[in-house]
């Protein structure tokens, strides 16, 4: 009777080896007001990406604008008004490339430009933007005296990777488009030459990755969450979050484009599909990761800068940047991964 007792007792006594983290009210508010604005965000968004074209690539733009006043702004220093000329010219720049590479073919009578999707159908950085940018740079410090070579450096590094980041977004948006027209001996108009619903699932599947890596870190965070990742950069990330985010959106984001591909509707065609199934399950994987490394890019820059978030203007998630600091790493990655395993038909290997 004895030991009976004494065995319900250790049972009673005994924690359970997953013990989820007690809820608080504010933790409780704040999941709220996410899960509200991010359903909110995503159906103002979704519109844009399923139609793709001309109001995808005007909704893109219209991030950028908002990104780069946000990435001047979280140094809460007084710049001149020289300081914001100089980065939307370097960042539309970089967005813009492909486009005004491909001017010489709208107006030569060839007819071998057919809209948006010949124009990102590849990514690229040139050369002359990165001497546009230094010079920039050096008469804007000459220029604002509170613009340091220091304040260069940052602005520089920030906004190419944010235009990077935007413009790999319009590639996966039309890379499928233009990998469709190339199988056509004719033009033909967009919105009639090929099915949308199948065409906008690439960036679709790689904003998921981040999104959903993001919602899962969250979540595995604030319930099973106990031993901090970084606290230095990120106070709030656990190895716990870390982990559960990766593993659940690479299984989620596999499931996805295998269910997509043996309906008949491949992310996309000769790279993710069930023919080449491994691409599937490395991209999935990668996405998550580099997505973190993005979070964690922008946080440092926040702590550096001492700031909670770079705008107010997403209830619950800040500004633009918060949301989209994972998702442009995953868009550079799973844009240089399409050109190396799919854009190059001689089968070798070659770095964007």
């Amino acid at each position: 009777m004895c030991i009976l007792f004494l065995s319900a007792k250790t049972m009673k006594d005994r924690k359970p080896i997953f013990q989820p983290n007690e809820l608080s009210n504010e933790a409780a508010t704040s999941m709220r007001t996410r899960i509200i604005a991010g359903l909110t965000a995503i159906a103002l968004v979704l519109p844009f990406v399923i139609f793709g074209d001309w109001p995808f690539f005007g909704f893109i733009c219209l991030v950028l604008v908002f990104a780069i006043i946000e990435i001047i702004r979280c140094a809460k220093t007084k710049y001149s008004k020289v300081l914001y000329l100089t980065a939307f010219v370097l960042a539309f720049l970089v967005l813009f490339w492909n486009f005004f590479q491909d001017i010489p073919k709208m107006f030569d009578g060839s007819g071998e430009w057919h809209g948006l999707y010949d124009s990102y159908n590849r990514i690229s950085l040139s050369a002359t933007i990165i001497f546009v940018a230094i010079v920039l740079s050096s008469m804007t410090i000459i220029a604002d005296k509170n613009f340091t070579i220091m304040d260069a450096c940052f602005i520089i590094t920030t906004v190419i990777i944010i235009a990077l980041g935007l413009e790999s977004l319009l590639f996966l948006r039309y890379i499928p488009v233009h990998q469709y027209h190339e199988t056509l001996d004719h033009a033909v108009p967009y919105i009639n030459g090929f099915d949308n619903a199948e065409s906008f699932l690439f960036v679709f599947y790689v904003a998921l990755g981040a999104c959903l890596n993001d919602a899962f870190a969250y979540f595995v965070g604030v319930f099973f969450g106990k031993h901090k990742m970084n606290p230095r950069l990120s106070p709030k990330k656990t190895w716990e979050g870390f982990f559960g985010g990766v593993i659940l959106t690479s299984l989620f984001c596999s499931g996805f484009a295998f269910i997509m591909s043996a309906v008949g509707h491949p992310i996309l065609r000769n790279l993710l599909d069930i023919d080449h199934w491994y691409h599937i399950i490395i991209l999935s994987t990668l996405i998550p990761l580099v997505s973190v490394i993005g979070d964690l890019v922008f946080s440092s820059i926040k702590r550096h800068y001492e700031i909670k978030d770079f705008s107010r203007l997403i209830p619950g998630h800040g500004g633009i940047l918060d949301r989209l600091d994972s998702m442009l790493f995953a868009a550079i990655t799973a844009a240089i991964y399409t050109c190396i395993f799919l854009l190059n038909k001689d089968g070798g290997f070659i770095l964007p």
